[in-house]
Parts: structure tokens; C-alpha cells; sequence
């Protein structure tokens, strides 16, 4: 590098990584495309605190318009949420519900939570409404049950469709696939120890009841266990 190449990076601020004592790199170095990955050294914990604590106050303020941007978008899942609680308690009060009744076949119940969560593509939402159908006495809490672990299913396929973003990249496509792989396994091993232990003991049945009193009042307060 040149003594006017060298000024001008330095009037702009801009550093290298042989610059620092403990040789770590920085995203914006001078030479940040010419890095070797054997050379580069540990970031130290002060370096990590002014990257990641030492802004611009224009960086402040995109910090905060992110920050409120999740809380607005995340109280309008929770109104969304809510609202399809409300469409499903609607919905039992018009016995839609009572298909399922406690000697529906277990499987079908892993179908219907694999279904639900398949077309709305959101396994907390389809959650939320086998909650309000079980709260609103239009299913039983066996069904419920198998329905969750169907919904746990089906949201396997939510990464798989991400995945899918990947295809103009084969190494990408692969290693989002593998990410994919992992998330699916873990759900079907999941369901798969789970299932035949709810089925055979009905312990989650019976965990369930063991926390809630046997019978609740108007105007009554639950006390937990």
C-alpha cells in the first residue's frame, strides 16, 4: 500500500487487521476481501462490546425502528392469534367440533394437526385454536393432544419451502436442506417416542389432568399445584 493510499484510508477511518494487537477482523477492513481464515485471530471481548454497543446515531436510529418494527408486527400476531381463538370458540358453538370426541382414532388426530398446520403454515397458530376447541369444550383433551403432536409435524414443512429459496446455490441448497433435515428429524423422533407412550400410558392425559382442579366455578380463581 502507498503513503497516499495509506493517509486516505486513514482519513477515512478505515483499519486493517494488522493493525490490531490481537489480529481479529473487522466487517469494512481495507483488506476484508484479501483475508485468509488461518491468519485471522480471536476477537477479544472489547472488540465485540464497540461492535456490537459503539454506533452512529443513525445506526441508533435504525436499531430502534427495528426494535419497534418486531414489537408492532409481534402485537399484530398476537391480535391475529386471538382473533382465530375467537373464530374457533364460533366455530364449537356450532358443534364443528364435536367430530372429535375422545374415541376419535389417534391417528386421525395427528392427520387433522398435520393439515391444519400444512395450510396456514404456522404450527403456534394452529396451536392456539386446538387450545381454545379443548377450552371451549368442542374437543376432548385426548384429541387435543395428538393434534399438537400433529401440528409439530407439519411445520416441517415450513423449512422445507425455505429451503427451497436456496436453488439458485447448490451449496446453499444443501446446506439449507441439511439445516431443513434436522429440524424434520427431530420433530418425527419426537412424535415418534411420544406418540406410542401417549397411547399405550396416557401419561400427557393424565399429567394434564393433574394440574387443573377436577371442577371449576363461576367467579372461581385456579390455584396451581
Amino acid at each position: 500500500m502507498s503513503k497516499q493510499e495509506q493517509f486516505v484510508d486513514e482519513e477515512v477511518g478505515e483499519e486493517s487487521r494488522k493493525d490490531r494487537a490481537t489480529g481479529s477482523t473487522h466487517f469494512g477492513d481495507v483488506d476484508f476481501a484479501e483475508e485468509n481464515t488461518e491468519e485471522i485471530g480471536d476477537a477479544s471481548w472489547g472488540e465485540v462490546c464497540r461492535t456490537c454497543c459503539v454506533h452512529t446515531p443513525q445506526e441508533w436510529g435504525f436499531i430502534a425502528m427495528g426494535v419497534f418494527l418486531v414489537l408492532f408486527f409481534l402485537y399484530f400476531f398476537l391480535v391475529g392469534l386471538s382473533l382465530l381463538g375467537t373464530a374457533a370458540k364460533v366455530l364449537g358453538g356450532c358443534t364443528a367440533g364435536s367430530l372429535f370426541g375422545d374415541d376419535t382414532n389417534p391417528v386421525a388426530g395427528v392427520m387433522v394437526g398435520i393439515l391444519c398446520t400444512v395450510l396456514i403454515q404456522s404450527s403456534s397458530s394452529t396451536t392456539s385454536i386446538i387450545v381454545s376447541l379443548v377450552g371451549a369444550g368442542s374437543i376432548s383433551v385426548k384429541s387435543g393432544i395428538f393434534m399438537v403432536m400433529g401440528a409439530n409435524i407439519g411445520t416441517s414443512v415450513t423449512n422445507t419451502i425455505v429451503a427451497m429459496g436456496h436453488l439458485g446455490d447448490g451449496d446453499e441448497l444443501e446446506r439449507a436442506f441439511a439445516g431443513a433435515t434436522v429440524h424434520d428429524m427431530f420433530n418425527f423422533l419426537s412424535v415418534g417416542v411420544l406418540f406410542p407412550i401417549e397411547l399405550i400410558t396416557g401419561f400427557l392425559y393424565h399429567l394434564s389432568k393433574a394440574v387443573v382442579p377436577d371442577e371449576v366455578g363461576d367467579g372461581d380463581k385456579w390455584e396451581g399445584p
